[in-house]
């Protein structure tokens, strides 16, 4: 009686598969529930882990799926490619992540002025009333604090642009608008100055001439605009305020950003305010000059 050989499939195999097919629609199933609220930021993390964890077990079970085939002579060669290239795919931004952190330093909060950074408007209140439930606070830039910011990005600096603080503040609005940022609050702008704040500046441009001060016209109030700002993919929150001061004959911008979530923002917070003074830079023609 003749008998046939039967060959046997790798269990690790299939199961690595099946890791892999999920492991993409879990995440967009977490993305899209943060998005839409109906889960908070801790919530959204702890559920992350859980897919780097289900990802994790999918290359555990592909290692031990190519040592059967590759020992006992298994089937299920395809399965384990087509798994694990899946996992890699899904994987691969988280990885890139991990290669961002060790990169930059461990900071969540970027500043153009390390010394005299730009003060939030409405942004540092609703955080520290948001501290319980694990939201950053705004940090308080100290000497270490400072110094590791310049020393981390050196080339990230105030604008000073050779044009009066109304066209800069209109190149600002542009950007805001073209960007879709909701804005948070505003200190200081010319059509929200009160009666009081515009006597004030009559008179001190009045004891200005008499007393012969060097500029003929008194330097307007900073302004300030503070906009909300959300990553790409996962939506999570950075708060940014952008500083315009009036010089003599130059405009003074600094722009600070800082992520109400985690301590670690992978240098994000930079890369937000290098796009900001690029676009800025562009409205302006292109005139810019280090602070």
């Amino acid at each position: 009686m003749a008998k046939y050989y039967e060959e046997r499939h790798s269990i690790a195999a299939i199961w690595c598969q099946r890791f892999a097919v999920f492991l993409l629609p879990y995440f967009l199933l977490v993305i899209l529930l943060y998005r839409f609220g109906k889960i908070e930021t801790v919530q959204s993390w702890v559920l992350i882990a859980v897919g780097l964890l289900i990802g994790v077990f999918s290359l555990i079970f592909a290692l031990r799926a190519i040592a059967e085939l590759w020992s006992k002579g298994y089937r299920g060669g395809s399965k384990v490619v087509r798994g694990t290239i899946l996992t890699l795919l899904v994987l691969a931004p988280f990885a890139y992540q991990a290669f961002l952190a060790v990169r930059f330093p461990l900071a969540n909060d970027i500043s153009t002025d390390t010394f005299s950074p730009p003060e939030y408007v409405n942004a540092a209140t609703f955080r520290a009333s948001k501290v319980e439930s694990g939201m950053n606070p705004v940090q308080e830039y100290d000497d270490d604090y400072s110094d590791l910011v310049v020393a981390s990005y050196p080339k990230l600096q105030s604008r000073r642009y050779p044009a009066g603080p109304e066209r800069v503040l209109q190149a600002v609005q542009a950007i805001i608008a073209d960007n879709e940022w909701p804005i948070t609050g505003t200190k200081g702008l010319p059509e929200n100055r009160t009666e009081s704040e515009a006597e004030l500046d009559e008179n001190t441009t009045t004891a200005g001439q008499d007393e012969e001060l060097e500029d003929n016209v008194a330097a307007p109030d900073d302004i300030f605009i503070e906009i909300l700002e959300r990553t790409l993919i996962f939506g999570y929150e950075n708060d940014v305020v952008i500083r315009i001061i009036s010089e003599d004959q130059n405009t003074l911008v600094d722009v600070r950003s800082s992520s109400r979530w985690g301590r670690h923002d992978f240098g994000y917070n930079a890369r937000l305010i290098e796009s900001i003074l690029t676009q800025l830079d562009t409205a302006l023609l292109g005139i810019a000059g280090e602070g």
